[in-house]
């Protein structure tokens, strides 16, 4: 594992506008960034400019290296479905890599997946399902039914570790089966369903990052901090930053 391989997620502090939060985060050492299309403040608005986006991240030396498409709806399918490729369109213009594909219901997730692979097969980003805890996708059980009711090597997997934790999946399992499919990792410390500061948590990273490391993933490590006392957030993303820092320092 290298330290370039990691990045951050402004799921950590949702409240924080874009230039905040890039400020915030490039000063704790983080260089890659996970963009999200809603919820957060920091939300791009995937309807503009993508070179507006890109001389902010300049402004801040950060990469935008993954990207949350809009969800697709059963009941407004192809208009969703347009969007989420209007989506991955302006993403590969800004020189993502990954692209988060979601959808509301399993069944959706499975019929929606041919026409936007086929849409999208001519850009240079590769779509991933993510588990998420509370969502259509919660279980590796979920996992496998959509994975396999798509059934089509260009959908990938993202290995959501502390999603995972908080529905009794360990992490081990999870990346057995997703095996080669993983192309992107999201990563937290918890202790039950409640992120905590990295080390402090029940989720053994430094065996996480091995396992990985072991099995030849070469992709990025998301790190996610949700924690409860949210004012201490920017402190433990930057001792997260060292906790994985010191794990690829060890290494060399």
């Amino acid at each position: 594992m290298k330290i370039e391989q990691v990045a951050v997620s402004p799921c950590s502090n949702p409240e924080m506008g874009l230039d905040d939060v890039l400020s915030a985060y490039a000063s704790l050492g983080y260089k890659h960034f996970e963009v999200f299309t809603s919820w957060t403040n920091s939300a791009f608005d995937y309807h503009t400019c993508p070179q507006a986006y890109l001389k902010i991240g300049q402004q801040f030396s950060m990469v935008f290296t993954s990207f949350h498409l809009p969800p697709i709806t059963a009941d407004g399918l192809t208009d969703s479905l347009q969007e989420a490729i209007t989506a991955a369109r302006f993403a590969e213009a800004m020189g993502v890599e990954i692209v988060l594909y979601k959808a509301h219901d399993r069944a959706t997730y499975i019929n929606a997946a041919p026409a936007f692979l086929n849409a999208i097969e001519d850009l240079r980003v590769i779509p991933v399902i993510q588990n998420h805890y509370g969502s259509a996708l919660s279980t590796l059980d979920d996992m496998k039914k959509v994975f396999e009711g798509i059934g089509d090597p260009r959908m990938r997997t993202l290995l959501e570790v502390g999603h995972f934790h908080s529905v009794g999946v360990d992490w081990r399992k999870a990346a057995e089966y997703l095996g080669d499919s993983v192309a992107l990792v999201h990563i937290k410390d918890q202790m039950g369903q409640q992120s905590v500061p990295f080390g402090q948590g029940e989720i053994d990273l430094q065996a996480l990052f091995q396992t990985m490391d072991e099995n030849g993933f070469e992709g990025r490590y998301v790190i996610e901090m949700e924690v409860s006392d949210k004012e201490n957030t920017l402190a433990y993303l930057a001792d997260a930053h060292k906790y994985v820092l010191d794990y690829c320092e060890e290494g060399t």
